[in-house]
C-alpha cells in the first residue's frame, strides 16, 4: 500500500460557466426546431429540457 497523497481534480469555474452557457443555447435550439417542425407543448419542452441538462452536465464533466 501507497503512502502517497491523492491527488486532487480541482473543477474550474469555466467549465461551469460553459456547461450552462451550453444548455442554455442547446434549449434555445431546441425550442425553435420544435417550432419549425410543429412540437409544441410541455411534453416535447419537457424532452427539451432533459436533453438540455444531459448536454449541460456532459460538457461539465468532460472538461475536467
Amino acid at each position: 500500500m501507497s503512502d502517497a497523497p491523492r491527488a486532487r481534480i480541482k473543477t474550474g469555474k469555466a467549465s461551469l460557466i460553459g456547461g450552462i452557457a451550453v444548455g442554455i443555447a442547446s434549449m434555445i435550439i431546441w425550442v425553435g426546431v420544435g417550432r419549425e417542425l410543429g412540437f409544441s407543448g410541455v411534453v416535447p419542452m419537457g424532452i427539451g429540457v432533459l436533453v438540455s441538462a444531459g448536454i449541460a452536465g456532459w460538457i461539465r464533466v468532460a472538461d475536467l
